[in-house]
């Protein structure tokens, strides 16, 4: 007997360590061993990161963009329409077959006697020439809802606020080079504007003098403007202040700033800059293409085009908003 137990002692202890070991089997009610969340590299390295989804912003304003409802990223994992990614990070009520927005987030569109408020729809600062259904967003864009009054003006074509867009994403995927027009005078601000601007990540800019800017340049290339009330091309487009959709004007060398009824509310006198921007009046197809803008850094003399230049700089202080001007020791956000 004592020789057979001897014998089967091995056996007996070879099983259990077997049955110690981790060789379980999930399906068995046993823990299973871990596995791990990535495969090695083959090489014996870590395996490169998994690349982050494109995306693009949405932005909800109200009142000109003084106030704002919400700024978020969106994935664009898949193709989305701006009403997808509206959707997918706001509370919306529409109207007219899910294509014309009535509310966001309990902000609602309102008509009657004391005025007439829409949602308004900006792609990079351009005010879309299509609705949300049909807009594709593309990485980088930034999709800006906004609620204003159009009493006064129902088109108004761009906006400030979404710098340093247009002149880094553009619209629709296109991105038109970028221009400094600037007097003689400006020479310095304008090459700090085009540093800016590259280093924000926008492409092709440059420095023009107005007299070197040629008819195609003027009539297919972003602009910014980059003289006073007196430059030649800001007072070219100055006069067209109602078709372009702005809420500030220059009248004699005063600098008017309008409510978003169109009614004057201030009026800035000497060392006054101004901001203000709408799609480029020259462009041969019409403002309202969705290709080109006109940016005004403008003011009533040397000293407001430098403040406004300047401005761009810190150009968080004015982030949303229509337009902006500023004077001493003071920002006014355009309408009043």
């Amino acid at each position: 007997m004592a020789l057979r137990l001897r014998s089967v002692l091995p056996i007996a202890l070879i099983l259990i360590a077997l049955g110690l070991s981790g060789c379980s089997n999930p399906s068995n009610g046993a823990p299973a061993a871990a596995l791990p969340t990535s495969l090695p590299a083959t090489d014996g390295t870590s395996p490169p990161p998994v690349p982050p989804s494109p995306s693009a912003r949405v932005v909800v304003t109200t009142n000109f963009g003084k106030r704002l409802v919400l700024d978020t990223p969106v994935d664009l994992a898949t193709k989305s329409s701006a009403m997808e990614a509206l959707r997918a990070v706001a509370e919306v009520k529409t109207a007219y077959g899910g294509g014309f927005v009535k509310d966001i987030n309990g902000a609602r569109a309102e008509y009657g006697k004391f005025g007439d408020t829409d949602w308004f729809l900006y792609i990079n600062g351009i005010q879309t020439k299509s609705g949300a259904l049909d807009y594709t967003l593309r990485p980088g864009d930034i999709e800006h809802w906004d609620l204003h009054d159009w009493g006064f003006h129902s088109f108004i074509p761009a906006l400030i606020g979404d710098f340093p867009e247009p002149f880094v994403h553009g619209y629709g995927g296109e991105t038109m080079p970028t221009i400094i027009v600037y007097d003689d005078t400006f020479q310095e601000e304008a090459a700090q504007l085009v540093k800016l601007l590259t280093r924000l990540g926008a492409e092709e800019v440059s420095t023009r003098r107005i007299e070197e800017l040629s008819k195609d340049e003027k009539e297919s290339c972003n602009l910014i403007l980059l003289g006073d009330r007196n430059s030649p091309l800001v007072a070219e487009v100055n006069k067209l202040w109602k078709r372009m959709g702005f809420f500030a004007r220059f009248d004699g060398d005063k600098l008017v700033i309008l409510n978003s009824k169109g009614k004057a509310q201030r009026e800035l006198g000497a060392g006054a800059g101004l901001i203000q921007a709408t799609q480029n009046p020259w462009n041969p197809k019409g403002i309202g293409v969705c290709e080109n803008v006109v940016w005004m850094v403008t003011g009533t003399d040397e000293s407001g085009v430098r403040k406004a230049a300047a401005l761009v700089n810190r150009y968080e202080e004015f982030q949303w908003a229509f337009g902006i001007a500023v004077s001493e020791g003071e920002i006014i956000k355009v309408p009043k």
